[in-house]
């Protein structure tokens, strides 16, 4: 099983993802292809655009530093569940 800490990230910064949570609080290790999938690498345009302050635009970017460094915190879990991510 995941850890409690990390299930509760992946509930708070994938609030709506009923996927995520059911993957994460059963210990699933499709969970991490999720993670991946929707792991941001930019900030896209239109958001940018319509963006009304640098605030704004700094808590989107500060979400997607943390999405992404939860799949990095998953991949350290994921060495301990599963046998084969231990090389």
């Amino acid at each position: 099983m995941y850890s409690r800490q990390f299930i509760d990230k992946i509930k708070r910064l994938y609030p709506n993802s009923t996927d995520m949570i059911y993957h994460a609080e059963r210990g699933n290790e499709i969970l991490g292809r999720l993670l991946d999938d929707s792991s941001p690498t930019s900030i896209n345009n239109d958001r940018i655009m319509n963006a009304t302050s640098l605030q704004e635009l700094q808590t989107l970017a500060l979400a997607n530093k943390q999405k992404i460094e939860l799949y990095k915190e998953w991949y350290e879990e994921a060495k301990s569940l599963f046998k084969h991510y231990q090389q």
